[in-house]
């Protein structure tokens, strides 16, 4: 599948805002904690613009989701959606919850 700029401007817009309002975030507040302007962010979220590779692994850092969900619609390949999942789950949890999870895996590993 072959894509063009517009395919990939309107999705990643639509799935930056998509997670954006899943965490109750505004635009002003995204755009300040990633240093970059409102009025950019709006345009990346519209489609307009698609901003810098910095500017784009910030809002993916920032909003704790991976480059891959934002731009799953336009990807070839079938990731493991278990996998996927499992991952961004876990960029959700707490420090303490991560070290936790952690032992957990490691005690399964061990007994089976």
């Amino acid at each position: 599948m072959l894509v063009n700029n517009e395919d990939i401007l309107n999705v990643l817009g639509k799935n930056i805002k998509k997670v954006r309002k899943e965490k109750g975030y505004t635009q002003d507040y995204v755009a300040e904690q990633i240093n970059v302007s409102t009025d950019l962010l709006r345009s990346i979220e519209n489609g307009r613009n698609i901003g810098s590779i910095t500017t784009l692994l910030n809002i993916c850092n920032f909003l704790q989701v991976s480059p891959n969900t934002l731009f799953a619609k336009l990807l070839n390949f079938k990731e493991d959606t278990l996998d996927s999942s499992l991952l961004n789950l876990t960029h959700q949890l707490s420090k303490e919850d991560k070290n936790i999870l952690k032992e957990i895996i490691i005690h399964i590993d061990k007994n089976y």
